[in-house]
């Protein structure tokens, strides 16, 4: 845990508590270590931190004294007192040269956190910028969850969980995690901590209305496909519940949709906005609906 340790979230500078507070976030909770990503403006938020510049100008006073005093102090008072005055400014010099490029403990860039607050997320930007997404302005939910092989054997599984927010607008939150470490790994980022949240808050907004809707008699459309009480509206057309022979989310990502007269429908996870609200009323409208982990 000391090693995990290391690696932290700084808390919220000023312009992060600014932006939360201009948009009603509400009270700070926590800090994740996780990369996030901003739509509109092509930034990523992340900036290489700058190294702070060695002071030129005290090394070489340091030096200089390092030499200069005692060979002074040899010439006034002998070599008695000169050897001794030598450790002094030498020993100095020696400790501020080891404490300027020893090598600094891990820090994370503005890119690489997110801030949890009451009503919503802060993403630090670069140039003392931050992005505040509430929870409330959040239209659509994109989930990307994929497993990666590399030679057959697993490397690791990269979340990213797309909030759009208006017109072509969002954040991207995410990151890459082995989820086969026994021991988690200093830096890991805590995306799965996070996404948590983010599912929660997708269906406390997106799944009310959406069954309110169905008991109306209404559809819910997501995407390119919609759910109604009696079928599934799919691009080749409407099949009632009873012709779908297969409904399934399969380990790789992809929802395909098997019905008599209407074919196949396949779409991948992630292209289906708010897929758990999706999800869970799938399971409600057709109990035949699986989930297949290869």
């Amino acid at each position: 845990m000391g090693e995990l340790d290391r690696v932290t979230v700084p808390p919220p500078d000023e312009v992060a508590t600014r932006t939360a507070r201009e948009a009603e976030l509400g009270v700070y909770l926590r800090g994740f270590r996780a990369r996030h990503d901003v739509d509109d403006d092509g930034e990523d938020g992340g900036r290489r931190g700058r190294q702070r510049p060695l002071p030129q100008l005290l090394v070489l006073l340091l030096a200089g004294a390092a030499l200069a005093l005692p060979a002074l102090a040899t010439r006034l008072v002998g070599p008695g007192l000169g050897v001794p005055l030598l450790l002094v400014p030498f020993g100095a010099l020696v400790r501020f040269l080891w404490r300027s490029f020893r090598a600094p403990a891990p820090a994370l860039r503005p890119g690489q956190y997110v801030y949890l607050y009451e009503r919503g997320l802060v993403c630090p930007g670069q140039g003392g910028t931050a992005r505040a997404v509430p929870w409330r302005s959040v239209t659509a939910m994109h989930q990307d969850v994929t497993r990666t092989y590399l030679n057959g054997g697993y490397t690791g599984t990269h979340y990213a969980y797309r909030l759009r927010t208006g017109d072509r607008r969002g954040v991207t939150v995410g990151g890459f995690l082995d989820e086969e470490t026994a021991v988690p790994r200093a830096g890991d980022p805590q995306i799965r901590e996070l996404a948590q949240i983010v599912l929660d808050e997708t269906v406390r907004r997106a799944l009310p209305p959406a069954v309110t809707a169905l008991e109306e008699g209404e559809r819910v459309v997501f995407g390119e496909v919609a759910l109604h009480a009696e079928g599934i509206g799919l691009p080749s057309g409407k099949a009632p519940w009873e012709r779908v022979r297969r409904l399934e989310w399969r380990g790789d990502g992809l929802v395909v949709v098997r019905t008599a007269g209407a074919g196949r429908w396949a779409r991948e996870a992630k292209d289906i906005p708010d897929f758990p609200v999706f999800w869970t009323l799938v399971k409600e409208l057709f109990p035949d609906a699986r989930e297949v982990r290869r």
